[in-house]
């Protein structure tokens, strides 16, 4: 018994000796947010058949509530909208974050004025798990650019834990009015 304890304990410090790192081989991402970044530093280069826009309204499904038990109870669920703008070399500009209800009714302006994002950057909007704006809410996400850029990835992502039970999953936006 004695041997078997002290070989646990042996076979414990092996994998944990292991699972030591130097720190110089990996550096915290804490510590690499300021590095500076050259598009052109990519090997594949830019594709001029890419499709560049100037701007977009975006429908995005967000799912405050959904319906379980033979749809007697409801499931609230916490959400967001991202916004990723994926061009590399220009900034866009959100003009409108509206969010609305399972009856199209408008419940939030999300953004008084408009908000740059900058060149791989990104922005999001939370609605709480609180939210009962129902299973049809949705945001209409409107960004525009002075020039043609490529086109963000708007999604939203949807999170619930109750009781012991977690539901997760994302919806991405469709377009409604473009303009090239």
């Amino acid at each position: 018994m004695k041997h078997s304890a002290i070989n646990f304990i042996l076979i414990l410090c092996l994998f944990g000796a292991m699972s030591c790192t130097n720190k110089e081989e990996h550096q915290p991402a804490k510590e690499l947010r300021h590095l500076p970044f050259d598009p052109k530093s990519l090997i594949l280069k830019e594709n001029s058949d890419a499709k560049k826009l100037r701007g977009q309204v975006l429908y995005i499904p967000v799912y405050s509530n959904v319906p379980y038990h033979k749809q007697s109870k409801q499931f609230d669920l916490s959400a967001f909208v991202a916004i990723h703008n994926t061009d590399l070399n220009h900034p866009i500009r959100i003009t409108k974050v509206l969010f609305f209800n399972n009856d199209g009714k408008l419940v939030a302006n999300y953004l008084p004025k408009p908000v740059n994002v900058q060149p791989l950057g990104s922005t999001n909007y939370f609605i709480p798990e609180k939210d009962q704006s129902g299973t049809g809410a949705n945001f209409l996400v409107e960004w525009m650019s002075d020039i043609p850029v490529n086109e963000p990835l708007i999604e939203s992502v949807m999170l619930g834990l109750t009781h012991g039970q977690g539901v997760s999953f994302s919806s991405t936006g469709k377009v409604i009015r473009e303009m090239k």
